[in-house]
């Protein structure tokens, strides 16, 4: 039995047309590679364009307390291109750090709570929220000029608080994907559920950047009207709603949600409605939801020519995305890493032109635009950290010539004790003694390889090694 169409034209047998989900578009990508991700999103005669952009892990949204004094942030670091007489020397050395000027003894002064803040020594340090979604509703969409008043109203504010809460829930955890996530989304064309639109075109612009979510998500509206007959008054259910059946129908009822669950639902009634009624009405959003996934994947897979495939994320971020790496650590080594009045943090910024982040415990984020600067950046911050072991070999930096033997320094921050004895095969008289023996041998700014064969556990003295090195050699 055919019943009438809707007003979008929507039609079918047996009130099908009431269940139907209007056609839905998807390209992916649609800007150039220089966004991290992007998509479009069309539904009808609603139409998103969407966009996910990657920073770092300090980059988030800060969290304003309207109660709390307004403090400046931390200052850049800026190069002015000129090098210094110790620029040349290891992120971290101890020759690097012997030279530094005093710190100053104002423990309040702004600049010592600016290395506390950035360092996350402090407790002052604001929160931040990583993830977040703009929500933008210009007046074009529905084609009309801005109207007198503010430039944001209740209804756009909602609306985009309703499109993030939906998207939020799906985003990775921190440990696993340590990205500050901005999304936008900007309605171009409305006619029912922008919102709704909007966390379906967000979870196509997140596969896009790579962002390894955890299940995609969509939206849908199921709407309510009232057919009275003679005997009794009875519900219908409408399905993706449009601007002109949400005016006249009896109920909003806005669901977004994956395939297995909920994430987010807004629910707006002219009148009472039983509870039977809601939760009927959420099997409906299941159903629409699972319809609009589909689609997706189709038109994803067929726009990105199989880079997004069953709505899975691309394999590898785009070469514009930025990259974060990760270095776990003992939490006692942060003062390695610190330095100073942070002062090894800034040497690391400097030389690498990367950011760093030690707001959680035992771990270092580092963040930059360039794939292998950020990966030396990585090795520096490991050799600050890492812990000489007896046994192992390392490669050293002689910084100091003593009658008794040589100074090598260590993974950057360390110093050990390279005794005559352990100089090498060619020991004997010198007419200046040890003195002259170990200037025969080496030089200061020598590279040689030694072997630790002593680490002081109260002290932490080291003691190093090339005579075995050589003999080995032989």
């Amino acid at each position: 039995q055919s019943v009438k169409p809707r007003g979008d034209g929507r039609a079918g047998p047996n009130h099908e047309a009431l269940l139907t989900v209007r056609p839905i578009e998807a390209n992916v990508p649609l800007l150039p590679d220089v966004v991290h991700g992007s998509a479009l999103f069309s539904r009808g005669e609603t139409q998103v364009l969407c966009t996910t952009t990657l920073g770092a892990p300090r980059e988030g949204l800060p969290i304003s307390d309207p109660y709390a004094l307004k403090s400046s942030s931390h200052p850049q670091s800026v190069s002015t291109g000129e090098k210094g007489p110790y620029d040349d020397l290891p992120v971290g050395s101890l020759r690097f750090l012997k030279n530094q000027q005093a710190l100053e003894s104002d423990l309040n002064s702004k600049r010592v709570r600016a290395d506390r803040e950035m360092t996350g020594d402090s407790g002052s340090l604001g929160e931040a929220r990583r993830a977040y979604l703009h929500y933008d509703f210009p007046s074009y969409s529905t084609g009309e000029t801005r109207r007198p008043g503010p430039a944001v109203n209740r209804r756009e504010i909602g609306h985009g608080s309703l499109a993030e809460r939906g998207i939020l829930p799906i985003l990775p955890p921190p440990a696993a994907f340590p990205y500050t996530i901005r999304m936008t989304s900007e309605v171009t064309s409305s006619n029912g559920s922008s919102s709704m639109a909007s966390v379906c075109g967000a979870t196509l612009a997140l596969l896009d950047a790579g962002v390894p979510i955890l299940a995609p998500a969509a939206g849908v509206s199921v709407g309510l009207v009232r057919v009275e007959d003679k005997c009794e008054e009875s519900f219908a259910y409408l399905l993706d709603l449009t601007g002109t059946e949400d005016h006249y129908g009896e109920m909003d009822f806005k669901v977004a949600g994956t395939d297995s669950g909920l994430t987010a639902m807004h629910l707006d009634v002219k009148r009472p409605v039983p509870l039977d009624i809601i939760i009927q009405a959420m099997d409906v959003a299941k159903e629409g939801r699972t319809a609009i996934l589909s689609s997706m994947s189709a038109g994803a897979d067929e726009s990105s020519a199989g880079v997004i495939h069953q709505l899975e994320p691309r394999r590898r971020l785009k070469p514009s995305a930025p990259r974060v790496e990760i270095v776990r650590f003992d939490p006692a080594r942060k003062r390695d890493l610190v330095g100073p009045g942070g002062a090894v943090l800034k040497q690391l910024e400097n030389r690498y032109g990367v950011s760093l982040d030690l707001s959680q415990e035992g771990q270092c984020l580092l963040y930059g635009n360039d794939a292998p600067t950020v990966s030396q950046a990585k090795s520096a911050v490991q050799d600050l950290v890492a812990d000489v072991v007896e046994g192992e070999i390392y490669q050293g930096t002689v910084i100091e010539i003593k009658d008794f033997g040589a100074v090598v320094e260590l993974l950057r921050n360390k110093e050990g004790l390279l005794h005559v004895s352990e100089l090498g095969s060619r020991e004997g008289q010198h007419p200046e003694g040890n003195f002259g023996l170990v200037r025969k041998e080496l030089e200061v700014g020598d590279q040689i390889s030694v072997r630790c064969i002593g680490v002081d556990p109260v002290q932490g003295h080291i003691k190093l090694s090339r005579k075995s090195l050589l003999q080995e050699a032989v």
